[in-house]
């Protein structure tokens, strides 16, 4: 099996998360940034509204979005980063240390003009990014009942691929011709897109390519030349990522919307570093590519997305979740190592907890108890009573990549990690105590059944 670029070697940068002021694009603000061992950082910038953002060098950076929605009664685009005066945008760190890093952004759906679409739509985003550079992207959406502002809405949005440049860069500058974005389906098959992009305008990806309609996954990557690529992993399962069935195909997959590809009309800035407050929708950056802050989508993902008037486009339930996992990967990888990570965390493996010495085989009961895997953490989770000792077997259906363990009612400071009786060195994983739990992240593939302890350390 060749290497899988997502386990990372050697521990030069401990995993950490900190507030700073950052300068991007000649424009300097406050912001949260989050590194470890890898050549990309995850970026919340004030002048991008807390939007979180990878960067991946060079001037070059990554979102995969915020929620966003549309009205019939205007033109206007309710999302955070029309919120230029950060009224409502604010961004928290929740957790930091050598194991996990976890990072709030909320917001609000206001337009241009600081009206929140139904008076109070508000959504809350919290990224939970582990030493191998991944993170999960959790989004929270309540949509507004104040009120009936924007009226029926026109689409639900919660993801997208954009590509963000700096002044005095260009997408041109980075996009690897001629296939700059590559969708892939977690079994091998792949999608490579051109540039310009195929739309003529914003069209259903569907139109270009119908093979996705029965894909169980969607792994995007944007493929750029000299820095990292970055990338969305979405599992097609209603549990994880809520959606209507298409309404282009009919057919049973969220609406994806790709972007027009004529000339450089897919080059916006209206965002990011910029207080423009003068538009409606969106602005194409003409002439002024290179010389500002631009933004270039490929394809957006959609709850739902209104296409005519005959179509019905619901409202998604108070809290309703989606997840998604966000990154970037090495440059010049071919992706299937987004595969490995993304069957990992969709099909996790079944838990068996070793039992004390004359303890009950009670089902659901007991000293060490599963609660579940955790799609929002990435992590097994587990609680405890009594010794800090938890022992159990991991037995995967597919090849566990770097899994994460988190023990609730854990007292000691320190953690000894076996696999397979074999005490693992210090650099094979990494842990962290916050209160009374305890995560590990354990680096390596694990495609055979594989026990795992987690003891207290004593002694120096």
């Amino acid at each position: 099996m060749a290497k899988n670029p997502l386990i990372t070697e050697g521990a030069e940068t401990e995993l950490r998360a900190y507030e700073t002021q950052l300068e991007f694009s000649g424009e300097k603000g406050h912001a949260v940034i989050v590194e470890g061992d890898w050549p990309w950082r995850f970026v919340f910038w004030d002048k991008a509204q807390y939007v979180g953002c990878v960067d991946v060098g060079k001037g070059v950076w990554f979102t995969s979005e915020w929620c966003e929605t549309n009205s019939p009664n205007d033109l206007h685009c309710y999302e955070p980063i029309m919120d230029k005066q950060l009224r409502w945008s604010r961004v928290q760190i929740l957790e930091t240390g050598p194991a996990r890093a976890r990072v709030k952004w909320t917001y609000t759906l206001p337009d241009m003009r600081y009206r929140i679409f139904h008076g109070n739509t508000r959504a809350e985003e919290i990224y939970t990014i582990y030493p191998d550079g991944v993170a999960v992207r959790e989004v929270v959406l309540w949509p507004g009942t104040e009120n009936n502002h924007g009226g029926n809405a026109n689409l639900w949005q919660m993801a997208e691929w954009i590509l963000i440049n700096s002044a005095g860069t260009s997408p041109l500058d980075f996009l690897q011709m001629p296939t700059p974005f590559t969708l892939r389906n977690g079994k091998g098959a792949q999608i490579d897109v051109p540039w310009p992009l195929p739309a003529n305008d914003f069209e259903p990806f569907c139109d270009h390519y119908p093979e996705l309609a029965d894909w169980p996954m969607y792994i995007g990557k944007i493929n750029l030349e000299g820095v990292p690529n970055p990338f969305i992993i979405i599992c097609k399962d209603q549990r994880l990522f809520p959606f209507m069935p298409c309404n282009a195909c009919k057919k049973n997959h969220p609406y994806f919307n790709m972007f027009p590809g004529k000339d450089f009309y897919n080059i916006y800035k209206h965002w990011p570093v910029t207080d423009m407050e003068d538009f409606i929708q969106w602005v194409p950056a003409g002439d002024d590519i290179g010389k500002v802050a631009t933004h270039t989508s490929f394809m957006d993902v959609n709850f739902a997305l209104r296409r005519s008037s005959d179509d019905y486009i619901p409202t998604p339930d108070q809290g309703a979740t989606w997840y998604l996992l966000v990154g970037a990967t090495s440059q010049g990888t071919d992706g299937s190592e987004l595969e490995a990570i993304a069957h990992s965390y969709y099909q996790p493996a079944r838990v068996e907890i070793e039992r004390d010495p004359g303890e009950p085989e009670e089902l659901h009961r007991g000293r060490v108890l599963l609660e579940g895997y955790d799609y929002a953490l990435r992590a097994y989770t587990f609680r405890k009573q009594g010794k800090d000792e938890v022992k159990l077997t991991l037995k995967p259906s597919v090849t566990q990549v770097n899994p994460v363990f988190l023990i609730n009612g854990w007292n000691a400071p320190q953690v000894v990690v076996k696999v397979d009786d074999k005490t693992l060195r210090e650099e094979d994983f990494r842990f962290q105590v916050s209160g009374h739990d305890l995560v590990v992240w354990v680096k390596g593939e694990f495609s055979e059944p594989a026990r795992f302890a987690f003891l207290a350390k004593t002694g120096k």
